[in-house]
């Protein structure tokens, strides 16, 4: 499609015509014959710039002119005022003949022995006469051939005679006339060939003409040039070459601009230059999304050639174009990206899409017209995220147990204690708990599990449960046994402590015999009461009442198992991930895995629940290291695809003065500044127009000026004003978000792909209704 450099240096003009053709074809697949080069304006106002490289030699090209091996790995390159060259041409003479008469019977001999012409004139300075013979030459070897011509024929007298002359190059010319016909461009340097390579005597040029100069260390890459002088390397691809130390792959182009200073161009094939930008643009690490960012990438670059023709380049290596550091930037996932996507565009009709994309957009985009102005099909607004169950999908944390199922609300905080007791060895023996089971009698089975495990917390033997055991007060012998020493009760306590211990309602229900232990399980928190302040010795303690005495023993004694916490990063493979430092560690969740979600500040058990990021978790794991139980409070932060952006929320405070000065440079004629109100909201709830009311009325903003004007990350925000009285002091803005908001979510991309998404589905839910096409 372009030129090589190496051939011929290709004005940014012709190449952007050249994709205007290629890409008018509006429902044909969109087509180039090759891989394309493009030309980035790596600076426009240097002085003097330092071309190195690792090779042997550097190597230079110009317009109509074969390589040059400059046999040099440096060369410094600067500008200075056009200066016409030198030509030196010879002639042979006879000098110091003493009168015209010797002079002329001289040249008659000459020319009757050589055939030459012999020209006779005076020497005014000497008054002497001399003899011009032949024509004058440039080259010292033909006047030489002549000279030994005339010593073979007896005239061994002659001088070699040399003059210097200023001769305008046809160089001079030739851009003097580009400079005419092309007036709308900055370049200055000469771009097409010239009709003529001999030099030109008194031919009008532009005398503002300057020329690249070029000059190395050793002094064997000398010269200056009218023309734009490309440099690489011999090997390009293993030796890329260097500005002022910064490594590029492709040419670095020098030529003079409007401003007579020097304009720096990387000219690199396409591929190559993707190299630098994917990883620049979006060096997370998903392959995915780095792919997803390759083909945006390529599609903006082909979309883009010729953007700066009259500067004559396509792209600059910043944000107003796309950020792009050569060689420094390239990574091994990045250059990845662009092989495995080699030539992928994405069109709408045929034609490559203006492929517009943006760091962070706050969960949603926005509608290209609403910020740039203009509408394209292909840049509406849209969620970042998937739609419904299945953008959590790949985040969800599973476990097999059937979650409780309980109406009364104060069993509901009995689930999470058994649950607890049961991941660190009580028997719960139930598919799923509910009210009834919680409600009823434990069986006897269960009694001598749950006392058995009580009874090794205090380090005493299981008793023999009987029916009878539920009962409270053979429950309190029973705990008492595993509690205190035989008669420790009766002994430490007196009857007046006994009866302050037993104030209860029914107390006098209470045998003689087991009032002293009694009391002294409940001085110690080792037994409980109902909730109407009755023991009712004669009812048999609940499931649930014989759950929450053990989790208040277990509070009391310091016994409660301990649990793990921390900060959940996104789920992957069902698997607990978890913030270590700057790192994560990964832990394996057990299939039944009691698990908890809190929902309104409370804990309920789920059969699923998503880690997105950002989550605390409290987890306790089993002898083989897995996750066996697992509580999870949710995140405060966006649960969008780009919620791993560090411009997720952000929040900027600016006073009412601060604010007045920030709009008056967009509005005109504000005066005053008395308020700010959002007029209208685009799809994604950006404010599309502000109404600025001042002292000189009413005045509006609209589109990306918005964000521009504020000073602001991004233009999805809401304002908190402060007032004084009546007057505005300041504003608070709260916002989403880093960027224009419009196209591909830099950051969203990266979740979907985290989350499975591949880079075709990724490029089209950012760009509605786009075709992937390979170019070439």
């Amino acid at each position: 499609m372009m030129r090589s450099v190496a051939s011929s240096f290709v004005f940014a003009v012709f190449i952007c015509s050249l994709f205007a053709t290629a890409s008018a074809r509006t429902y044909e697949p969109y087509r180039l014959d090759s891989e394309p080069s493009v030309r980035i304006g790596l600076s426009t106002n240097a002085r003097s710039v330092a071309i190195t490289t690792g090779d042997t030699s550097l190597v230079s090209v110009s317009p109509d002119e074969p390589a040059r091996l400059l046999g040099s790995t440096r060369v410094s390159v600067s500008i200075r005022s056009y200066r016409p060259p030198e030509v030196e041409t010879y002639r042979i003479e006879f000098q110091n003949l003493p009168t015209r008469e010797d002079a002329d019977t001289m040249a008659r001999d000459i020319r009757a022995a050589t055939g030459e012409t012999a020209i006779v004139s005076i020497d005014t300075v000497s008054n002497t006469w001399k003899i011009w013979v032949g024509k004058s030459s440039t080259s010292d070897i033909e006047i030489e051939e002549l000279k030994a011509r005339l010593a073979d024929k007896g005239f061994e007298d002659a001088v070699v005679a040399v003059e210097r002359k200023a001769y305008i190059s046809a160089e001079a010319v030739a851009l003097t006339e580009q400079l005419r016909s092309t007036s709308n461009s900055d370049v200055r340097s000469l771009v097409k060939p010239t009709s003529n390579a001999q030099p030109v005597a008194g031919a009008a040029v532009d005398p503002n003409l300057r020329e690249v100069l070029v000059n190395s260390p050793a002094g064997g890459a000398n010269f200056s040039s009218l023309k734009a002088i490309a440099f690489g390397s011999v090997n390009e691809r293993a030796n890329p070459v260097r500005l002022d130390g910064k490594a590029y792959r492709g040419k670095i182009e020098v030529f003079v601009n409007s401003r007579g200073t020097l304009t720096v161009v990387n000219v690199v094939p396409l591929e190559d230059y993707l190299l630098g930008v994917v990883p620049s643009e979006l060096g997370l690490p998903q392959l995915e999304a780095q792919k997803a960012q390759a083909v945006a990438a390529r599609t903006y670059a082909v979309a883009n050639v010729g953007g700066y023709a009259r500067q004559g380049f396509d792209m600059l290596p910043t944000v107003s174009s796309q950020v792009y550091k050569g060689v420094s930037a390239e990574t091994r996932m990045g250059t990845m990206a662009v092989q495995q996507t080699r030539g992928i565009v994405a069109t709408y009709n045929g034609k490559p899409i203006m492929a517009y994309y943006t760091s962070t957009c706050g969960g949603r985009t926005e509608s290209s017209e609403n910020i740039f102005g203009h509408a394209e099909p292909y840049l509406v607004g849209v969620e970042c995220s998937l739609e419904g169950r299945r953008h959590f999908e790949p985040f969800l944390i599973k476990t097999s147990r059937t979650p409780a199922k309980v109406r009364d609300d104060a069993n509901l905080d009995l689930v999470r204690s058994v649950s607890l007791l049961a991941a660190n060895g009580y028997l719960l023996p139930v598919v799923q708990i509910t009210d009834e089971w919680l409600d009823d009698v434990p069986t006897e089975t269960e009694m001598a599990n749950w006392l058995g495990n009580l009874a090794a917390r205090f380090g005493k033997q299981p008793v023999q449960v009987t029916r009878s055991t539920a009962m409270p007060l053979e429950l309190a012998r029973v705990i008492a046994g595993f509690a205190f020493p035989p008669g420790t009760a009766d002994t430490l306590l007196t009857e007046s402590d006994i009866n302050y211990q037993l104030a209860f309602d029914d107390a006098a229900q209470v045998p003689r015999e087991q009032r002293a232990d009694l009391a002294a399980l409940m001085r110690d928190g080792l037994f409980m009461l109902n909730s109407d302040m009755t023991l009712q010795p004669g009812r048999p303690f609940t499931r649930g009442r014989m759950i929450r005495l053990i989790t208040q023993i277990y509070a009391r004694k310091k016994w409660t198992p301990e649990t793990l916490t921390g900060k959940a990063k996104p789920t992957t493979d069902g698997r607990l991930v978890l913030a270590s430092g700057k790192s994560e560690r990964q832990v394996t969740v057990r299939p039944d895995v009691f698990l908890f979600r809190e929902f309104g500040g409370r804990m309920y058990p789920v059969r699923e629940a998503a880690l997105v990021g950002g989550e605390s978790v409290a987890y306790q794991l089993d002898a083989l290291g897995a996750v066996k139980y697992l509580e999870i409070r949710p995140s405060e932060s966006p649960t969008t695809a780009e919620n791993m952006s560090p411009w997720v929320l952000w929040n900027k405070t600016a006073s009412a003065a601060e604010v007045q000065s920030r709009l008056s440079r967009y509005v005109r004629g504000i005066g005053t500044l008395y308020d700010v109100n959002v007029k209208a909201v685009g799809y994604s709830r950006r404010p599309i127009e502000l109404e600025i009311i001042g002292s000189n009325g009413i005045r509006s903003l609209k589109g990306g000026k918005i964000r521009s004007a504020l000073r602001l990350p991004e233009q999805l925000f809401v304002m908190n004003k402060r007032y004084s009285g009546s007057q505005v002091v300041s504003y608070t803005f709260t916002g989403r978000g880093w960027g224009h908001g419009v196209g591909m979510c830099q950051y969203g991309a990266f979740g979907l792909a985290k989350m499975g998404v591949k880079y075709d589905e990724i490029i089209k839910h950012y760009y509605t209704g786009v075709d992937l096409t390979k170019a070439y």
